[in-house]
């Protein structure tokens, strides 16, 4: 179903798109937002209901018959003129019926008095035919129009008078108005001008046609009154052909308030031909004169959009795209949107002011929303038509998957399997790794745990292939662990016998169950003597892992990466596991896979950790990965040997890449550069462009929040180097998540490699701290940070890292105050003294009074003051403190009035640092 918009509709009623959707606003159409809302039919049915309801009929129809409102209810319909037939051999002149009205006629002798004319059966005066399909009426009175050379060296001309198709009484009631309307404008002087010709005709019968006696003559039907006739001898066939003037079509001609305006202006003459003063013209000429003008300032109507001025739409307000539509790309800034459709970026500035309010856009170089975009051009007139980048990077890949799947099967091999192992930390993940590689990963990592994804080749005592993926296991690692799952076959879930399911546990199952990941559940340290696998194998039940020596289908192997016991038997499990799954793939098509990690490496910059699941990779290929593409430069095994190819199933590291890709993102090889260069640039404009709306974003949301609380946000900033990109990406999410309605900690830059003088110069812009997380800090940036007195923190251990973020981030809290109540006095007498004023004689009814307490005065119940003791007292001699039951003398700081009977309250105030956890709790 196609939609209408609001000013389509307009130019059917002979308005403005603006005011025909102020007037739907106003009659209950709220939905009706501008001129560029689109309506289905249903909508459009009930518009023109309740236009025509409240008097409003549309001045153009469907069939494209025009309709003219001429005033007190009178409508005047148009059609499209049909083309008349050649008339080169005219058989003889035929008389045409001309059913003018008598008001008509009257207002034509009104204005100018004809000749009275010659009887019809002399033979010597022809009617001018009327063309059939014409049913316009119109009331010619402009001579030059009249001058026209007719065809076969006659001349014909063809006046424009009403036939007997228009209806009657709406023809009639109009001419009436039209005549009216002419009359009333003749000068006064109209009597002594010269007579005016209207529809004289003097031409002889042409040559070729017969005798009027040789045929029947019609019968004459009703005809109207003659008004005149014109005199073909007079007429120039010098001049050029012209078609009637639009202005005496239009709907403004019937407009009775239209007044003479100034004197005629020789230089600027209104109408061509007139060259004389006002008062040589006559009364159609005025008209005619005063009509074009009122034309010639805009006023809607029929045509109005035809009759527009240029300057409306070429000129300073407007854009020479109005009423078309222009194409856009996203992204869309205020400064690309004025260039598109060739206005400047004030003016659209304005617009938004006016539609938007104030600051919704703030410079032209902001990205504006797609909504936004459209309503600003709609004000313009114009329509938006925009292309989504996405298209081209969708292309590619919907390419490439569409030569993968016309593989045939015959070309199919079998893959090995590819596992991960997941479970939580310090289960002793990386041990049963090493004990299946033979080697000794664990012994290297900072912390005693694992810190990024590994990706190794073993083989089997069968002679089985697997490709193991090693995740680590602390709570921050969680986005590793998931694409972990994702990237694997098979998920090995380990298990410690020592210390059953944990939280980390859990969520490794809910990982490979998102991931539609079988399972297979290794069971460690078992060699050891608190170890129950007994409870392990019952908390398992509760994650609904049944064990198959209970019945269940989940394989639960016992291992030790001690003694050994077991792996081989794990191993085989895990190949059974893949030959249920039946896994294929087509070794001679272009590789594709996932990014399992990615880093920079002095001299070798750029390095991908790719794990390739389908095809195979060369050196030279081009690979499209993320924001980064290029050319494979080298490839290593994951013993790093260097290596011309690797098939599917095999984990490499790689380097050519132009930029880090994301961890998790798939690879792709792609045949040529340009594409590779083209998506991933539109990848980085849309991540730079979510990365400003995210910063906007957060920026209004802590104003607000500042607003609404009434307090400061504290703000604890970071820049962040790590080694690896998912460290750095595990880095800025687990600090994002330490949040707090007081303070927060922002990471204002994440990068990868050793720490440069620009990450020095940011921190001293910001005032931020510099994380260096298993990366080292090059010698200009230490001159740097030296000079600026910026602190650089290294770490080797993420939750480190995590802990002094903390520690920061309370540090900026406001402590909490408590008051702690010491001891009560009772005022028994006062003494006054001229020197230091009221002394209170008290008496201490409980605990304690000391000189650096705060104390409260208390008369009634009621609290009279509160500050502190200027001085104790006693016996004469000064004292720091009195206990229970002893006398003193109490002098208060700065107050006097105190009374026999009050008492004084001690207390103290205790400020209690305030933590994260315990904020957020409470």
């Amino acid at each position: 179903m196609v939609k209408k918009r609001i000013h389509e509709l307009a130019k059917q009623y002979g308005l403005t798109g603006k005011d025909l959707a102020a007037k739907l606003r106003d009659r209950g159409f709220s939905q009706i937002k501008s001129h560029m809302t689109a309506i289905d039919d249903v909508e459009l049915l009930q518009i023109q209901g309740v236009l025509e309801a409240h008097g409003i009929v549309p001045v153009t129809s469907d069939d494209g018959e025009t309709v003219e409102s001429l005033g007190g209810g009178l409508i005047l319909r148009k059609k499209k003129k049909r083309k008349a037939p050649p008339l080169e051999t005219p058989e003889e002149p035929i008389a045409a019926e001309m059913p003018a009205p008598e008001p008509e006629a009257t207002a034509a002798e009104d204005a100018a008095p004809t000749a009275p004319p010659p009887p019809a059966s002399e033979g010597t005066v022809e009617e001018i035919a009327v063309e059939p399909a014409t049913e316009t009426a119109e009331v010619d009175t402009d001579p030059q129009a009249e001058e026209t050379p007719g065809p076969g060296g006659n001349e014909v001309v063809e006046a424009a008078v009403p036939s007997e198709d228009v209806t009657a009484p709406k023809t009639a009631d109009a001419t009436e108005d039209l005549a009216a309307a002419v009359a009333d404008e003749a000068p006064s002087k109209a009597p002594d001008e010269p007579p005016v010709e209207t529809a004289k005709v003097r031409a002889s019968a042409p040559e070729a046609s017969p005798p009027e006696a040789a045929r029947p003559k019609e019968p004459a039907g009703p005809q109207g009154k003659v008004v005149g006739f014109i005199d073909l001898s007079k007429v120039k066939t010098t001049q050029p052909r012209r078609s009637v003037s639009r202005r005496l079509s239009s709907s403004d001609d019937h407009m009775p308030d239209v007044q003479p305006t100034l004197r005629h202006d020789p230089r600027r003459a209104l109408m061509r031909g007139d060259r004389g003063s006002r008062d040589s013209l006559s009364a159609a000429q005025l008209r005619e004169r005063e009509a074009g003008r009122y034309l010639r300032r805009g006023r809607p109507g029929p045509g109005a959009a035809d009759r527009r001025p240029r300057t409306r739409r070429d000129g300073p307000g407007g854009s020479p795209f109005s009423g078309g539509t222009v194409k856009i790309e996203t992204p869309i800034t205020l400064k690309k949107l004025a260039e598109a459709l060739a206005v400047k970026s004030n003016q659209l500035m304005q617009i938004a002011f006016r539609q938007l309010g104030f600051g919704a856009i703030k410079s032209q170089n902001e990205v504006i929303e797609e909504d936004t975009a459209v309503l600003l051009a709609g004000e313009l007139e114009v329509e938006l038509n925009i292309i989504h980048e996405v298209e081209a990077e969708e292309a590619l890949i919907e390419g490439l998957k569409k030569k993968r799947s016309e593989v045939d099967e015959e070309h199919l091999a079998e893959r090995n399997p590819t596992l991960a192992f997941l479970g939580h930390v310090d289960h002793g993940k990386t041990t049963l790794i090493d004990a299946i590689r033979e080697s000794q990963v664990a012994d290297g990592e900072d912390g005693g745990i694992t810190q990024h994804i590994g990706a190794y080749q073993v083989a089997t005592d069968a002679g089985h292939h697997l490709t193991i993926i090693d995740t680590p296991g602390h709570a921050a690692f969680t986005g590793m662990r998931a694409r972990g799952a994702r990237a694997v076959d098979v998920v090995v879930l380990v298990v410690a016998a020592d210390a059953g399911v944990q939280p980390q546990t859990e969520e490794a199952v809910a990982h490979a169950r998102a991931a539609s990941t079988p399972i297979v559940v290794a069971m460690t340290k078992v060699d050891r003597a608190e170890a129950n696998p007994q409870r392990v194998l019952q908390q398992l039940s509760g994650l609904e892992l049944h064990a198959e020596a209970y019945g269940g289908e989940t394989g639960v192997i016992e291992v030790s990466g001690i003694t050994g016991q077991g792996i081989q038997e794990l191993l085989e499990r895990v190949v059974l596991e893949s030959e249920i799954l039946e896994l294929q793939c087509h070794p001679e098509s272009p590789a594709i896979g996932v990014v399992l990690e990615a880093e920079v490496q002095q001299g070798r910059g750029i390095v991908a950790h790719l794990l390739v699941q389908d095809g195979t990779l060369s050196r030279g290929d081009v690979i499209l990965a993320g924001q980064g593409y290029g050319k494979v430069r080298s490839m290593h095994d994951d013993r790093g040997a260097l290596l011309e190819q690797a098939g599917p199933s095999t984990p490499v590291e790689c380097s050519g890449l132009s930029a880090l890709p994301g961890i998790g993102e798939p690879f792709h090889v792609v045949e040529k550069l340009e594409e590779a260069k083209e998506v991933a640039e539109e990848r980085s404009r849309k991540s730079r462009a979510a990365t400003v709306a995210e910063h906007r974003r957060s920026d209004s949301e802590d104003l607000l929040q500042q607003v609404t609380s009434g307090t400061k946000l504290e703000l604890v900033n970071l820049i962040i180097r790590a080694d690896v990109q998912g460290s750095a990406e595990v880095l800025r999410q687990a600090v994002s998540d330490l949040a707090h309605e007081e303070v927060e900690a922002r990471v204002l830059q994440v990068g990868v490699g050793a720490i440069n003088e620009n990450d020095i110069l940011l921190a001293s812009t910001s005032n931020a701290l510099v994380v260096a997380f298993r990366v080292g800090v090059n010698a200009e940036a230490r001159k740097t940070a030296d000079r600026e007195n910026i602190e650089i923190k290294n770490f080797s251990v993420l939750y480190d890292v995590l802990d002094h973020v903390r520690d920061l981030m309370e540090g900026s809290l406001a402590p909490e105050v408590r008051e702690e109540i010491t001891g009560h006095a009772e005022i028994r007498r006062v003494f006054r003294s001229s020197k230091f004023g009221n002394i209170a004689g008290s008496f201490v009814l409980d605990g304690t009074l000391a000189r650096d307490h705060r104390v409260r005065l208390l008369r009634d119940g009621r609290v009279v003051h509160t500050g502190r003791l200027a001085s104790i007292r006693r016996e004469k001699d000064d004292a720091r403190e009195v206990r229970e039951g002893f006398e003193c003398g109490l002098l208060l700081k700065g107050y006097n009035d105190i009374r026999e009977g009050d008492v004084i309250e001690a207390f103290k105030e205790i400020e209690i640092k305030r933590t994260l956890s315990s904020t957020s709790a409470g």
